[in-house]
C-alpha cells in the first residue's frame, strides 16, 4: 500500500538536499513531487534532483504569463501553484488564497490522499512561500523517509498557524 510522506521546507536548498537524499535511498524521481508558488524554486529543485519538468497553469509563461503575474499582483486573479512530479497532473495551476471554497490546491491535495485539515495547512504554507515535498512510498519505507525529511530542517505543519508542537500557549 502506498503512503504519502509530506515535508514542508522554508528554503529551496533544504528541499533540494532532501530530494537528492531520497534518491540516494532508492526513492525514484517518479515518486517525488514538489509544490510551491515560486516557479524558479520548483525548477531548480527539479533540475538538481532529476525530477520531471515543472508544470504550471496554462498561460503561465511569455506575454500571457507576465499579464497574469500583474493581475495576481493587483489581486485580480488568485495565485496558482507550480508543481513537478506525479502530483503535477492534479495540482498544476491549482489556485490558493483567502477563500477556502475556491482553493483548488486544498481540493487537489485531498484528492491525492492528504487529510483535509493537513491539506489546508499545506496550502497556507505554500502561500507563505514554503515548499512542499511529497514522497510516495511503500509502508516499509515510510518511517525511514520520515526520518530523512526530519534531517533537512522541515517546517512543522502546525507552524503555519503560529502554534509550535509542544507549545500549550500558556
Amino acid at each position: 500500500m502506498t503512503h504519502l510522506v509530506v515535508g514542508i521546507f522554508g528554503h529551496k536548498s533544504d528541499a533540494s538536499r532532501t530530494v537528492q537524499e531520497l534518491k540516494r535511498h532508492g526513492i525514484k524521481a517518479g515518486r517525488i513531487s514538489v509544490i510551491a508558488k515560486d516557479r524558479s524554486a520548483v525548477a531548480e529543485i527539479s533540475r538538481n534532483g532529476g525530477l520531471s519538468k515543472p508544470r504550471e497553469a496554462l498561460g503561465g509563461r511569455g506575454l500571457f504569463g507576465t499579464a497574469k503575474d500583474i493581475a495576481i499582483g493587483l489581486n485580480m486573479l488568485p495565485e496558482t501553484v507550480v508543481t513537478a512530479g506525479p502530483a503535477a497532473a492534479k495540482l498544476s495551476g491549482a489556485e490558493f488564497g483567502d477563500d477556502p471554497a475556491e482553493d483548488g490546491l486544498v481540493t487537489g491535495l485531498v484528492g491525492i490522499g492528504i487529510p483535509e485539515e493537513d491539506a489546508e495547512a499545506c496550502a497556507m504554507h505554500v502561500e507563505k512561500d514554503r515548499i512542499i515535498l511529497i514522497a510516495e512510498v511503500d509502508r516499509e519505507e515510510a518511517d525511514q523517509v520520515t526520518g530523512l525529511f526530519e534531517r533537512h530542517q522541515p517546517v512543522p505543519l502546525e507552524a503555519v498557524q503560529g502554534i509550535m508542537p509542544g507549545h500549550t500557549g500558556a
